[in-house]
């Protein structure tokens, strides 16, 4: 039982809290993960790349930036009808200055991610203690000589 437990671990050890920061369109570097909140009418002129109708936040990445008009990279779906594993697509949409209410940066929150690995390191821990505690034996060294009969389990009574 321990041994599957500790196939769970760098699955919790890749488990992390992000949260947004603001910052200036201007110096928002090339690769870096950004949420945009965009103005109506630069949604109106983007809605038709995207494939929605109701986004007004863009998450994605800035691909290049000059002074504050950008291209962002945005996940857009899937392809449909394709024999192998998901297809991820992207939107490549421009945005000018005047197009952004805000811009966020995507950044690693240490303390709550340290926090949530820690939390589901002392559960993993904890349940492995309390399995290995229930399967040992509640009185050691008064072990019985044979083994109960065949005959005494009770959903299934074979008589020879």
């Amino acid at each position: 039982m321990l041994n599957r437990s500790w196939r769970f671990l760098p699955i919790a050890c890749t488990a992390a809290c992000y949260s947004y920061h603001p910052i200036e369109p201007a110096s928002a570097p090339a690769g870096i993960d950004v949420r945009a909140r965009i103005t109506g009418v630069a949604f109106d002129r983007v809605a038709p790349m995207l494939g929605s109708l109701d986004s007004r936040v863009l998450v994605g990445n800035v691909v290049e930036n000059n002074n504050g008009a950008m291209t962002l990279e945005v996940p857009n779906g899937s392809l449909a009808n394709v024999p192998t594993d998901v297809v991820q697509t992207h939107a490549r949409i421009p945005l000018a200055p005047s197009d952004l209410v805000s811009l966020e940066q995507k950044k690693l929150d240490l303390p709550r991610t340290l926090l949530l690995t820690g939390g589901i390191v002392a559960v993993v821990a904890a349940a492995a203690s309390v399995a290995l505690r229930s399967g040992a034996d509640p009185q050691p060294g008064n072990i019985s000589p044979e083994p109960p009969s065949i005959n005494r389990i009770p959903f299934f009574r074979i008589h020879f």
